[in-house]
């Protein structure tokens, strides 16, 4: 996952404002942009896909998100 990935992932760990933004279906690219974290949709997949395969795996937060329907995606 590269830096600004990492980085926008521990702002939302650290934020219940972005948690709730994201909870609520906002696009990550996007909402990644207006807080200075600046990647594309392909960059967020793959290292949403590199992530899941990783031995760190998801958070418990990212679980949640997950399971309640929200997709990271190419589309």
């Amino acid at each position: 996952m590269n830096e600004k990935l990492t980085n926008f992932r521990q702002a939302v760990a650290d934020s219940t404002d972005l948690q709730e933004k994201v909870k609520a279906g906002a696009d990550l690219v996007t909402l990644g942009k207006e807080n200075g974290y600046d990647f594309t949709q392909e960059e967020l997949s793959a290292g949403w896909k590199k992530l899941q395969e990783s031995e760190e795996g998801l958070t418990e937060f990212e679980l949640d998100v997950v399971s309640g329907g929200q997709v990271v995606s190419d589309s």
